[in-house]
C-alpha cells in the first residue's frame, strides 16, 4: 500500500499522464486488479471517453471511471448498504419544507422565512454541507450551549436551535430507511474494508483541486485497503509537514496535498517519490507557456514577442458576444479549429444565455450551454403550480389563466382554433370579474354587450346567445378536470392518496401523448436540446410524486400543505442535457467547468466584481458567524473572505485551458447603459503581454475604420443588419465602405437571401407616418353621413390618427373589470337623473330638499343603480362595497350642495339628462360638409337651467365632473374642450322648442361632485362650517358678462364674491375683475368659431386624415394616456414624429382671435 501525488502546473500532462499508465497497465496484463480511475462527476464522461481512444485499446474491463458518488453506489451492491431508498434534491426540499411547517411552532428565527423564495434551498445547502463535513445535531447543539448573547450570540444561538432542530427531524427521518446523496461518501468510508474489489486495486484520483471531510474520510479508507493511491493535484511544490501560504496561488490543491500526506502518515501508508511534471506540454504557444509559468510573479514579467493572446472589450454585452460569434466563424473557416475545439468559459452565466442563444443563431454557430435550467418555466410543471394554486387559492384569474396558457388542458385538435377561443375567455372574464366560485357555480354565464350604466333590460340578440354558449363550453373545459381533482383531493386521507388523485389527473388530460407530440414536433424542427426538455419533465415530475409518496406518503393528507411541499419540490427541478451533437461550441462555467482538448478558449465578462467574484452573504449563516464556528472548533465552509482568496487561481485555472490561442472580452457597459470596469486580472494580462492582440467590438461598425469593419460581414443573416445601418448613415450624407455596397449586391442577386434582406432595407425608407386615404376610402369608413359626438370629434383634434384608430380602425382596449372615473361618472350623472325625476314625481322642488332627504335619496338611487352598474362591480366584493358607501356620500353631499344652489338661486332646472340627435329629445347639431356630405352632433346634456328676467329668458348648461374642471379658452380654440360650448349652442339653436322663447346666453359651468374636506386655523361653527363647503362647490365656467345674470345666479350675493358661481360684484354693482366672464358677443364668437372647426374637422375626416399628430400644452401631451400608443409608434427621435406644441394664451387674447376669424368669416361670406 502507497501513496503517490502527481504534481505540476495546467497543462504539464498529469492527466494524459494517469491514462497512458493505465494503458500501458491494461496492455501488459487486460484481466488485472482494477485499475480505478476516481474524477468529479463532471469528468466521468469526457474521461470514459479519452481512455476508450487510447491506441491500441480494443476496449477495457479492468479499468473504470468512476465519481465518488458512482463509486459507492459499485461498493454498496457489492458489500450491501444499497437497499435504501435512494432521496433526491428534489425530495430533501420537500422534506424539509415538511419539518419547517410541523416544526413552525418551536422554530426561532425560520418561522418568518420559512415562505420566502430560495429559503428552503438555502436550508439545504447547509445541511448539505454539514453531513459533506461530517457535523452532527449533537455538535450544533454544543456549540449553541457555549455562545453567549452578547454580540449578536443570541441571533446565531437561535440560528443553531432551528438547524439543530430540523437537521435532527431530518436524520431521524432518513435514518435506516432513506439515503440521500451525501450519505453514499459516508457509507462507502465504513464499506471500503469489507469490498474484495478494492482489494489490490489501484486508485487514480484526478481533476481534483480541494476536498470536503467526506472525501477525506474515503480517501483514508482507500489509502488502507487498496495497492496503491495515485492523487494528481495542480501545484508546483510539494507539501509534507507544511501548508501552504495563503497568498499561494496553488493554496487549494496545496492544502489537499498536506492534507492526505498527513492521512498517509497517520495510517503509516508509504508515500512515495512525487512525480513533479513541468513542461508545458498542453501549450502550441510560447506566449501559453509564459502565461502558465510566470502569471502569479511580482512585479508582472513582460512576454517579449507577439502573443497568441487577445483582449477585446465592447460597448456591452450584445456587442461582446457578436464579436465572438464572428471570432469562432473565422477559427472554423480558417481550418484552425472545428466547433467542439471550442470552448467558452463564462462566470455569469445568466447574463449571457439568452444573447448566446439569439446571436449565436443568428450566425449559425452550434453550441450547448453546459448549465442546468430550471424546470419552472416548462408547461408541465406550470400547469400543476397553477392548477394546485388554483384549488388553493380559490379561482383567482392569474392562476387559472396560467394553466390555460401551458395549453395542456386543451383536447387534442386544433391547437390555433382553442387558443382564439381560450382570448376570448380571458377577455370575459377581464371585463366581468370572473374568479372565485363564478366558475365553480352552477350558475349559467351570461353575455350582454352593456356598456356604461343602461338603465333598460334589452333583450339578448342571437350574436350574444352564441358567444354566451361558446363561453360556458370552454368554462366546463377548464372547470371539469380541475373540479374532479379538487374532489379527490377532499377525499384523500393520506399524502400518496393526494399524489394518486394529482397523477390520474395528469393522467386524464393525457400529459404523456400531449408532451410525446410536442417532443416530435421539437425533433423535426431539429431543436434536440428542447425535445428532451419534454421527456425530462415528465421524468421529474414522476420522480417528486414518487419521492413524495415514499417519504411523507404515510402522513395525513393537507391539501394546503401538499400544495406547497409540491411547490417546493417542482421548484427544485433542473434540467440535465447532455450534448445532442459533438461538433458543437461548448459554454461553460469557468468556476466548475473541467475541460480537455481546447484549442480555442473565450473567457467573456472579465469584469471587476464577476473575476474576482463579488461573493455575497446569501445562505443561512454569515461570514462572521461562520467565522466564529471554526474558531469554536466546527470545521464547516470558511466566510466569503476566505474564499476570496480562491479567485485568482479559478482565474488562473481558466487562462490555462486552451492550447493554442486565448480570448478575453469585457463589456465597457450593461443593458442600462451603466458603465463597467474591467477586471483587475485584465489589468495584470495587459501588463503581462503588451504585444497583445484585440481591440474594440462595437455594435456599428461604422464606428471602426474601413479596414476593420470587413470583419462585421461575417454570415449573412448577421450582416444584414449591419448592411442596413451602413446604408443608413449614407443615406444621410455619411461615407460608406465600397464593399458594403457589394454585400447589398450579393443579398439582392441571391434568391435564397432576397426577401429577408429586402425586408430589412425596406426600413432605409421608412418614416413613422400614417397614409392619408383616398376620400373612398374614408366614405367607405365613416359613410356619406358622419354622426358623431363632441369627445369623438376632441379626438380628432387631440391626434387625428387616435381618431382614426377609434372610428376607422374600430381598435379599442380591452374591457378590464374596474371601477375607473368613466364609470364613477356614469353612477353620478345615473344617480342625480335618479333624485331629479323621484323629486318631480313627488312634487319636492329641489329648493325645499333637506340634508337627511338627499342622503336617503343618495342611498337609495345607488342601491338601484349599482346592479346596473359594470357587471355588478360595486356588489363584487367588500372593497367595492365600502367604495359603493363612499359614492353614495358624494352623491347625498352634492345633491344637497344643489338644493342650497336652488334655494339661492333664480335659476331653476328645465331639462336633466337631456339627449339631443337623430330621433331624440332634441334634433342634432348638423353641419353640411364638402361634395354632399352631412356630419351631425348627438349626446346627452347633463342639465340645463332657465331664469326669467325683464331682459328675456336666460339659459345656462351645468355639466356634472368627477373631478375638478375649469373652462380654458385655449383648449377651445384648438378644439380640444368642446362640449359645454357645443351644447350651449345647441340650447340656443333650439331654445325655443325647449324654453318657449328665444333665449340668451347665461353661461356655461362645471360642478364637482365630491365630498369635500375643510381645513382651517381656527375652529368653525356649524354653519361657518357649511358655508366653507358649499365654496368648495364653487361652480366655474364661463358666465354672461352682466351683473343681473350674476345675480340670478346667487341671489343672496350684495357685493364680494360668490359662493355658487365663479364671479363676483362690486359695491357699485359691477363685475369684479376675477369673474370668468364674457359678453354676449363673445358667446357669439365663441359659437361661431365652434362650428367653423366641426366642419373643418368633418371634412377633413372624410378627406382622409389620419395623421399621427398628438398635442402637447406644457407637460400634458395627448401620448400621456393614448391606448394606441402601440399602434402609431410615435417616436419623437424620429424627425417625422413631433408634438403639435400649444402655447397657452390668455383668455382676452383667445377671444379676440375668434372675433377677428368671425369677422374675416362674415367678410368672405358677404364677399
Amino acid at each position: 500500500m502507497s501513496l503517490r501525488f502527481i504534481t505540476g502546473r495546467p497543462g504539464t500532462g498529469k492527466t494524459t499522464f494517469i491514462q497512458r499508465e493505465i494503458r500501458q497497465k491494461l496492455l501488459g496484463d487486460p484481466g488485472g486488479a482494477p485499475l480505478i480511475y476516481l474524477v468529479p462527476e463532471q469528468m466521468t464522461f469526457l474521461s470514459e471517453t479519452r481512455l476508450a481512444h487510447e491506441p491500441e485499446l480494443g476496449g477495457m474491463i479492468r479499468a473504470q471511471v468512476y465519481s465518488f458518488t458512482r463509486l459507492a453506489w459499485k461498493i454498496l451492491q457489492e458489500v450491501g448498504g444499497i437497499s435504501r431508498t435512494h432521496v433526491s434534491s428534489s425530495g430533501l426540499n420537500m422534506l424539509i419544507r415538511k419539518i419547517l411547517e410541523d416544526q413552525k411552532e418551536e422554530l426561532s428565527v425560520f418561522t418568518r422565512a420559512a415562505d420566502k423564495t430560495g429559503f428552503i434551498d438555502n436550508v439545504e445547502r447547509i445541511l448539505t454541507e454539514f453531513k459533506r463535513f461530517c457535523v452532527s445535531p449533537a455538535q450544533l447543539q454544543e456549540k449553541r450551549a457555549s455562545i453567549g448573547e452578547a454580540d449578536g450570540g443570541r441571533v446565531l444561538s437561535d440560528k443553531l436551535h432551528d438547524l439543530e432542530r430540523v437537521y435532527q427531524a431530518y436524520e431521524q427521518k432518513l435514518e435506516g430507511k432513506y439515503i440521500d446523496s451525501e450519505d453514499y461518501l459516508r457509507l462507502l468510508a465504513s464499506a471500503v474494508e469489507k469490498s474484495r474489489y478494492l482489494q489490490d486495486a489501484e486508485i487514480y484520483i484526478d481533476g481534483f483541486h480541494t476536498f470536503n471531510p467526506q472525501e477525506y474520510l474515503v480517501i483514508g479508507e482507500l489509502l488502507k485497503k487498496c495497492r496503491r493511491v495515485t492523487v494528481a493535484l495542480t501545484t508546483d511544490r510539494a507539501f509534507r509537514g507544511r501548508q501552504p501560504d495563503d497568498l499561494y496561488l496553488f493554496r487549494m490543491p496545496g492544502e489537499a496535498y498536506a492534507h492526505i500526506y498527513e492521512l498517509a502518515r497517520a495510517f503509516q501508508i508509504e508515500t512515495e517519490e512525487d512525480v513533479a511534471l513541468y513542461e508545458p506540454a498542453r501549450f502550441r504557444h510560447e506566449s501559453l507557456r509564459f502565461l502558465q509559468s510566470r502569471f502569479e510573479e511580482l512585479p508582472f514579467p513582460s512576454f517579449p514577442g507577439e502573443s497568441s493572446i487577445e483582449i477585446w472589450q465592447a460597448n456591452n454585452r450584445r456587442a461582446e458576444i457578436e464579436g465572438v460569434a464572428r471570432s469562432i466563424r473565422e477559427a472554423v473557416m480558417e481550418g484552425s479549429c472545428r466547433y467542439r475545439d471550442i470552448a467558452i468559459l463564462v462566470r455569469n452565466g445568466e447574463a449571457y444565455q439568452d444573447l448566446i442563444e439569439t446571436v449565436f443563431y443568428d450566425y449559425d454557430v452550434p453550441y450547448f450551454i453546459d448549465r442546468k435550467r430550471p424546470m419552472l418555466n416548462h408547461p408541465l410543471i406550470e400547469l400543476i403550480r397553477s392548477t394546485l394554486e388554483i384549488i388553493r387559492g380559490n379561482w383567482r384569474y392569474e392562476p387559472v389563466f396560467r394553466a390555460i396558457k401551458t395549453e395542456l388542458l386543451f383536447p387534442p385538435g386544433d391547437a390555433r382554433t382553442l387558443r382564439e377561443k381560450m382570448d376570448r375567455l380571458e377577455n370575459y372574464c377581464l371585463a366581468y370579474g370572473i374568479q372565485g366560485e363564478r366558475w365553480t357555480s352552477r350558475k349559467r354565464w351570461e353575455y350582454r354587450r352593456i356598456r356604461g350604466l343602461e338603465l333598460e333590460n334589452l333583450p339578448q340578440t342571437d350574436e350574444e346567445r352564441k358567444i354566451e354558449q361558446e363561453l360556458n363550453e370552454l368554462r366546463l373545459l377548464v372547470t371539469a378536470p380541475i373540479l374532479r381533482l379538487s374532489r379527490r383531493l377532499k377525499r384523500a386521507r393520506t399524502g400518496k392518496a393526494l399524489c394518486e388523485a394529482l397523477y390520474l389527473y395528469l393522467e386524464e388530460l393525457e400529459i404523456p401523448e400531449k408532451l410525446e407530440a410536442l417532443r416530435l414536433e421539437k425533433e423535426e424542427a431539429g431543436d434536440l436540446v428542447a425535445a428532451r426538455e419534454h421527456d425530462q419533465a415528465w421524468d421529474e415530475v414522476m420522480g417528486v410524486l414518487d419521492q413524495y409518496v415514499e417519504i411523507l406518503g404515510d402522513g395525513p393528507a393537507d391539501v394546503g400543505k401538499f400544495s406547497a411541499i409540491m411547490e417546493t419540490g417542482l421548484e427544485s427541478l433542473k434540467f440535465s442535457i447532455v450534448p445532442p451533437a459533438l461538433d458543437q461550441v461548448l459554454v461553460a462555467n469557468l468556476e466548475q467547468s473541467r475541460l480537455s482538448d481546447v484549442k480555442l478558449a473565450f473567457i467573456i465578462g472579465a469584469n471587476d466584481g464577476v473575476m474576482p467574484a463579488k461573493i455575497s452573504e446569501d445562505g443561512v449563516l454569515n461570514d462572521e458567524e461562520r467565522e466564529y464556528l471554526r474558531l469554536e472548533g466546527l470545521e464547516i465552509m470558511p466566510g466569503s473572505k476566505r474564499r476570496l482568496l480562491d479567485e485568482e487561481f479559478i482565474f488562473y485555472r481558466a487562462l490555462t485551458t486552451p492550447s493554442e490561442k486565448l480570448v478575453l472580452s469585457f463589456p465597457l457597459a450593461d443593458e442600462e447603459g451603466k458603465a463597467l470596469l474591467p477586471s483587475p486580472f485584465i489589468n495584470r494580462i495587459e501588463d503581462m503581454f503588451p504585444a497583445r492582440g484585440g481591440g474594440l467590438w462595437v455594435n456599428d461598425p461604422a464606428e471602426l475604420e474601413e479596414k476593420q469593419q470587413a470583419a462585421y460581414i461575417s454570415h449573412p443573416a448577421a450582416a444584414i443588419a449591419f448592411v442596413t445601418s451602413q446604408l443608413q448613415l449614407k443615406k444621410r450624407g455619411y461615407p460608406m465602405a465600397g464593399f458594403w455596397w457589394d454585400t447589398y449586391n450579393f443579398y439582392m442577386e441571391n434568391p435564397e437571401w432576397k426577401n429577408r434582406a429586402a425586408h430589412a432595407f425596406s426600413s432605409l425608407f421608412y418614416q413613422n407616418k400614417a397614409r392619408k386615404l383616398s376620400e373612398k376610402t374614408s366614405r367607405e369608413l365613416y359613410g356619406d353621413h358622419i354622426l358623431a359626438s363632441v369627445s369623438r370629434m376632441e379626438q380628432f383634434f387631440t391626434c387625428p390618427f387616435s381618431h382614426f384608430s377609434t372610428y376607422g380602425l374600430r381598435l379599442r382596449e380591452r374591457d378590464v373589470f374596474r371601477l375607473d372615473a368613466p364609470n364613477i361618472g356614469d353612477l353620478f350623472h345615473g344617480a342625480l337623473k335618479w333624485i331629479s325625476d323621484t323629486l318631480q314625481r313627488e312634487g319636492i322642488p329641489w329648493s325645499e330638499m333637506t340634508k337627511q332627504q338627499s342622503m336617503e335619496l343618495a342611498k337609495a338611487a345607488v342601491d338601484d343603480l349599482a346592479p346596473k352598474l359594470q357587471h355588478q362591480i360595486l356588489l363584487s366584493s367588500k372593497r367595492y362595497q365600502y367604495i359603493k358607501r363612499k359614492l353614495e356620500q358624494v352623491v347625498g353631499r352634492a345633491s344637497y350642495i344643489l338644493s342650497v344652489h336652488a334655494k339661492r338661486s333664480g335659476f331653476e332646472p328645465v331639462a336633466m339628462e337631456l339627449a339631443f340627435g337623430p330621433k331624440k329629445e332634441l334634433p342634432p347639431l348638423s353641419f353640411t360638409l364638402k361634395n354632399g356630405a352631412k356630419m351631425e352632433l348627438q349626446g346627452r346634456i347633463d342639465r340645463v337651467d332657465k331664469a326669467e328676467s325683464e331682459n328675456g329668458v336666460y339659459v345656462r348648461i351645468i355639466d356634472y365632473k368627477s373631478s375638478a374642471h375649469k373652462l380654458d379658452l385655449t383648449n377651445v380654440y384648438y378644439g380640444l374642450d368642446l362640449q359645454m360650448l357645443t351644447y350651449l349652442d345647441l340650447i340656443m339653436t333650439y331654445s325655443k322648442q325647449l324654453t318657449g322663447e328665444e333665449a340668451i346666453p347665461a353661461g356655461v359651468l362645471y360642478f364637482h361632485l365630491h365630498d369635500p374636506l375643510i381645513s382651517a386655523e381656527k375652529m368653525l361653527t356649524a354653519e361657518e362650517i357649511e358655508e366653507e363647503i358649499l365654496k368648495d362647490f364653487r361652480m366655474r365656467g364661463l358666465l354672461l358678462d352682466s351683473p343681473e345674470v350674476i345675480t340670478l345666479m346667487d341671489q343672496s350675493l350684495e357685493s364680494g364674491n360668490s359662493a355658487i358661481v365663479s364671479a363676483g360684484l362690486k359695491k357699485d354693482g359691477q363685475l369684479t375683475a376675477r369673474s370668468e366672464v364674457a359678453s354676449k358677443e363673445d358667446f357669439e364668437a365663441i359659437r361661431s368659431y365652434v362650428r367653423n372647426i366641426y366642419t373643418e374637422a368633418g371634412n377633413a375626416i372624410l378627406s382622409g386624415t389620419t395623421d399621427i399628430a398628438p398635442y402637447k400644452i406644457k407637460k400634458q401631451a395627448a401620448c400621456t394616456f393614448c391606448p394606441f400608443r402601440s399602434v402609431c409608434q410615435f417616436d419623437q427621435s424620429m424627425e417625422e414624429n413631433n408634438y403639435r406644441l400649444i402655447h397657452p394664451e390668455k383668455p382676452e387674447e383667445i377671444l379676440a382671435k375668434m372675433r377677428k376669424e368671425r369677422r374675416t368669416d362674415e367678410n368672405s361670406h358677404s364677399g
